[in-house]
């Protein structure tokens, strides 16, 4: 169900809410299939019976239907995949985040001062003290990782010793790895709490098409974090093969901190300014 928190100006939504805000907004009638979610919608005192927003909901409701900015995270974990983001209006600006098994994101209004510490938060980042390996650069590819994704979901041991063992010896097999690159692959796919992109597209200064920035992180726990400078975000649909190269770099979290900020437009980049 829907819901609103008046003290923090934030709303639990889930997608097909946000397909009758669409309706709202285009002034069409509230399609069969989205029924129930307006009458969800109406049981959460969000909107009346004449199909009008209350005031804060419409702030979020304008923004998403005509975004400036938009930022996209998709995060994979041992729950599978959420997604989390946020969206820049002319007069508001929302970070969203999802749950592992939940249909509905919490949209909390922020400023855009404190969009890029909010953008941290929703993907986990923090400082882990991690030192730089032995390899701080490894390279392989796509399907010699994917081999090793595999390999872990099919072990058949809890020790990790004997995990390690057999994971290195597909990868060395699948890729022609060698030490020190092969270890620390062995123990960043062992290590590994979860990966996040995040993609962030606006209306380019020309108003002539769409600007996408894009980065991909592997958080490894103690290992600390991974960029993946290849393939380089953001990624086409169709253009990475099992052979393509897959080329991870040790990243200080304050240098991810400062990846994440400029993966944002300046001003100078928008078709249309940002309200503040």
């Amino acid at each position: 169900m829907p819901s609103f928190d008046s003290a923090r100006n934030r709303f639990r939504l889930g997608p097909a809410h946000l397909g009758v805000l669409g309706c709202f907004y285009e002034g069409a009638p509230v399609t069969a299939d989205l029924i129930d979610a307006r009458n969800e919608l109406q049981a959460a005192g969000l909107i009346n019976e004449d199909n009008a927003v209350i005031p804060e909901l419409a702030d979020l409701a304008n923004a998403l239907a005509e975004p400036i900015v938009l930022v996209q995270i998709e995060m994979t974990g041992g729950q599978g995949m959420t997604n989390h983001g946020a969206v820049i209006g002319n007069d508001a600006c929302y970070v969203y985040e999802g749950w592992p098994g939940e249909i509905e994101s919490e949209y909390v209004r922020t400023d855009l001062r404190t969009l890029v510490w909010s953008l941290a938060r929703a993907v986990g980042l923090r400082d882990r003290e991690a030192k730089p390996p032995v390899a701080p650069v490894v390279t392989t590819t796509i399907g010699v990782m994917d081999a090793g994704f595999v390999t872990l979901a099919e072990v058949g041991t809890d020790d990790v010793g004997e995990a390690a063992e057999h994971l290195r010896a597909v990868l060395a097999a699948e890729g022609g790895l060698a030490d020190p690159e092969l270890t620390v692959f062995t123990h960043l796919l062992l290590q590994l709490n979860g990966n996040w992109r995040m993609t962030v597209a606006w209306n380019n200064r020309e108003g002539r098409g769409t600007d996408i920035r894009g980065i991909t992180v592997l958080d490894c726990g103690p290992l600390g974090y991974w960029l993946r400078e290849r393939p380089a975000e953001p990624i086409m649909p169709g253009t990475v093969t099992p052979g393509s190269e897959l080329r991870l770099v040790f990243t200080e979290m304050p240098r991810v901190w400062e990846l994440i900020s400029e993966l944002l437009p300046g001003a100078d980049q928008l078709f249309a300014p940002v309200g503040r």
